[in-house]
């Protein structure tokens, strides 16, 4: 299994991948690699990233899934908070991974009904859970299909409206010093926004709107999914994962839970990197195997 470090010292962390947009990057294997037919691997790896992440971040996750699953492709969503200001510009930084992904469903890689899922989706934090709604509105509204049967991991979310992990979301990725006293008035002026509509008006708002696309099976079609997340997370409140994980199982979801002692936001995998990667592993073997329990 290849180490995390050996890509934090490279000059371009995510140079195995080729940049379709700034938002959306994919990694196809040598054509030599045997097909994940035979493998078992997933023919398809789905990264959603977090918010404002950095690209020796996601490298890191990157790197991982192609030691775990060589035969893999892998598509990479980014997220950025200007994708929460303007629904409109995460729409459209999503259009060349629905376009990839069409072409992969019209070359006859991804089956557009498979029997047994050839993705699996990693989602990190509300902003992936936000692109991936976007995503799988946008693949079902240009091809009439519900976007494939798929398995999901969710690291750290999905999470509700909270006022001060809503603020400490948006200012993790503002850089230090006076971008940052430029910021905080910008960042709290939005918070009391999102306030004023979710606990004072009670409006459903994009958090609980993204969060409910997820739990409804006829927009999400899942075989399983596992919920990776910690209490000494600041900006996702673990009640209302292990919430959100609740209603996915009434709804008919195959539920794994797993709280990381001392995990913190979209690093529980540091907190215990061998456990993080066999839930990983597990999830979609279960997908996989038919080992399917509730």
């Amino acid at each position: 299994m290849a180490s995390n470090q050996a890509i934090s010292s490279a000059p371009k962390p995510l140079a195995t991948m080729t940049k379709l947009s700034p938002f959306i990057a994919i990694y196809e294997p040598a054509k030599g690699a045997a097909s994940s037919a035979t493998s078992g691997d997933p023919r398809l790896i789905l990264v959603a990233s977090w918010m404002d992440a950095r690209d020796l971040h996601i490298a890191k996750y990157i790197t991982r899934y192609q030691a775990l699953y060589p035969t893999s492709n892998i598509l990479l969503i980014k997220f950025n908070l200007k994708h929460i200001v303007w629904q409109s510009e995460c729409i459209k930084a999503i259009q060349p991974a629905v376009s990839y992904l069409r072409s992969q469903v019209d070359s006859g890689y991804l089956s557009e009904s498979p029997a047994q899922p050839e993705m699996l989706v990693h989602i990190f934090s509300n902003g992936g859970v936000a692109s991936t709604k976007a995503l799988f509105e946008d693949y079902e509204k240009k091809t009439g299909a519900v976007f494939p049967l798929h398995t999901t991991v969710y690291d750290s979310c999905p999470g509700l409206y909270s006022y001060w992990g809503a603020y400490n979301a948006s200012m993790a990725g503002v850089p230090k010093g006076i971008w940052r006293w430029i910021m905080a008035p910008v960042i709290h002026a939005l918070d009391m926004y999102l306030w004023l509509m979710a606990v004072a008006l009670k409006r459903p708002y994009n958090l609980i709107i993204n969060a409910n696309w997820h739990n409804n099976p006829a927009k999400t079609r899942q075989t399983n999914r596992a919920y990776i997340y910690g209490k000494a997370d600041d900006m996702v409140e673990w009640r209302h994962v292990e919430l959100h994980a609740d209603q996915a199982a009434a709804n008919g979801y195959v539920v794994r839970k797993e709280s990381f002692e001392g995990g913190t936001h979209v690093a529980h995998v540091r907190a215990d990197e061998g456990r993080y990667w066999r839930i990983v592993r597990e999830t979609w073997e279960m997908a996989t195997t038919g080992a399917l329990k509730n």
